[in-house]
C-alpha cells in the first residue's frame, strides 16, 4: 500500500521514472566560454607613419590587416603571425586622409576608421 501511495504522489508531482541515469548526467559535455578578442588602435590619427594595434584576450595565431581608402581601393595589405600583444606596421607610404582599417584574426573581425595626417 505504501508503494502504491508513493507511486501515485510521484506521478502527481511530475516525477517520472524516465529520468536520466546518473552515468549519463556525469558524462555531459561542458563548454568554456572564452571572452571575445579585443583590438585597440593605439594612435588615431597617425602622425608618424606607424600603425600600432594592441590585442587583448588573444585566441588567434594569425593576423590580416587591410587598409582601404575612401574610394574602396585596397592600399595596404599585411599578413603575419599574432605572436605579440602589440603589433606595429609601417604605413608611411599612405597619403594623408581617412581610411578604413580592417583587421581579421582566426576568431574575430574588426573594422575601424583610420585617419592619417
Amino acid at each position: 500500500m505504501k508503494i502504491l501511495i508513493l507511486s501515485f504522489l510521484l506521478g502527481v508531482l511530475g516525477f517520472s521514472s524516465n529520468a536520466a541515469p546518473l552515468e549519463q548526467i556525469a558524462h555531459q559535455e561542458s563548454y568554456i566560454v572564452q571572452p571575445p578578442e579585443k583590438m585597440t588602435l593605439l594612435a588615431n590619427p597617425i602622425k608618424d607613419g606607424v600603425l600600432k594595434l594592441s590585442f587583448g584576450n588573444v585566441q588567434s595565431e594569425s593576423l590580416h590587416v587591410i587598409i582601404i581608402n575612401s574610394l574602396g581601393k585596397k592600399v595596404f595589405d599585411s599578413k603575419r603571425s599574432l605572436n605579440k600583444q602589440t603589433q606595429v606596421f609601417d604605413v608611411s607610404a599612405l597619403a594623408s586622409g581617412i581610411y578604413f582599417l580592417r583587421v581579421n584574426t582566426d576568431q574575430s573581425n574588426f573594422v575601424k576608421k583610420l585617419i592619417v595626417q
